[in-house]
């Protein structure tokens, strides 16, 4: 290598490091501009809302005041980063805020600037925009958009028509139950929880007509949704709903009502009758769920379990056994036991 291809070489990575360094120093310099800009906004909407919520009558702050002084900040349709920051504000805002407060800040909400950018998101061919555009409204309140959320309850994205199913219990509450059981498509385990959770969080108050209304549902999801609503606030006056499918024929109804019934204490004549039903359920471990419940929540009925010490199913003998030992009942384990063996074995003996 010559002399001239050595100069080349150290002229070329010295561009390269000058052109690093510089970028570097434009993207602190930016960051920087960014961060204080993005603070500005976000003082700028806490004393905007402060002064909303709290109007001062010798001092009151109009709504061409407050989208004037948004504006003035960078809240402009083509700054659509600081829209979607600001909309992150009105979210973690509306969060925290309770009674009176909480709807005259979702009547501010529909008439400050970004109002309109999420339902835009509803229309885009990205199933990740239309869910996060469905969930900033019902994170917003803004229920003036209902009706265009409610046509994707049944969208063929789960991850979209999750986000419109917790709007519908946003928006409409325990009413949402005249839709949510009789949806079209399957709801995963995690949906009836997500929608379970919500429900519980913004209407801790039961309205049972729409829970009774909701019984109707032949749909499996649906049976499983309404029995852990039921669970989650502790209905006990529902709890028929739940026994009524301990033996029901699917495997995932069974289970989740041996997981929910589990919740309550029931009196010794409802006891009885889930003893009856016992014996319908076809699979073993769910009837051990379900005799670990009845051993733990009631006395012991040595009539029932020498039924099922006596009985067919092989895989549970030994809990029978095991539970009839230890509480006071040892010689009818060994009368069983004695029997399994033939006379000339035992006489031997």
């Amino acid at each position: 290598m010559n002399e001239a291809s050595i100069l080349l070489f150290i002229a070329i990575v010295f561009s390269v490091l000058v052109i690093y360094w510089i970028s570097i120093a434009v993207s602190l310099v930016y960051r920087s501009n960014r961060t204080a800009r993005l603070n500005k906004i976000e003082l700028t909407f806490a004393d905007v809302v402060s002064r909303y919520l709290y109007n001062d009558p010798a001092n009151p702050i109009t709504l061409r005041e407050i989208n004037t002084t948004l504006k003035n900040v960078g809240i402009k349709p083509e700054n659509k980063n600081n829209i979607q920051f600001l909309i992150r504000l009105m979210i973690r805002t509306q969060r925290t805020i309770l009674g009176s407060h909480f709807y005259k800040l979702q009547q501010l909400y529909t008439q400050i600037p970004p109002y309109g950018v999420s339902i835009k998101k509803i229309s885009s061919w990205s199933w990740y925009r239309k869910a996060r555009g469905i969930r900033e409204i019902y994170e917003m309140n803004q229920s003036q958009y209902f009706d265009e959320i409610f046509k994707y309850r049944n969208d063929k994205n789960i991850y979209v028509r999750r986000e419109a199913q917790i709007a519908l219990v946003v928006f409409l509450g325990w009413e949402s139950l005249r839709f949510l059981p009789y949806l079209k498509r399957n709801m995963t385990l995690w949906q009836q929880i997500k929608i379970v959770e919500k429900l519980y969080d913004l209407y801790p108050k039961p309205e049972l007509k729409w829970l009774h209304r909701a019984y109707k549902t032949e749909k499996l999801f649906g049976k499983k949704l309404i029995m852990r609503i039921i669970r989650k606030y502790l209905l006990h006056g529902e709890i028929g709903y739940i026994i009524d499918n301990l033996n029901h024929e699917d495997y995932e109804v069974r289970e989740t009502a041996i997981y929910c019934i589990q919740t309550f204490a029931v009196p010794s004549a409802t006891m009885a009758y889930i003893k009856e039903l016992y014996d319908d359920i076809p699979n073993a471990t769910q009837q051990g769920q379900l005799l670990n419940y009845i051993f733990e929540n009631s006395d012991i009925d040595l009539d029932f379990y020498m039924k099922q010490l006596y009985g067919k199913n092989e895989d549970l003998k030994l809990s029978v056994a095991e539970i009839l030992w230890n509480n006071g009942h040892k010689e009818k384990v060994q009368e069983f036991y004695y029997q399994q063996y033939p006379k000339s074995v035992l006489n031997v003996g």
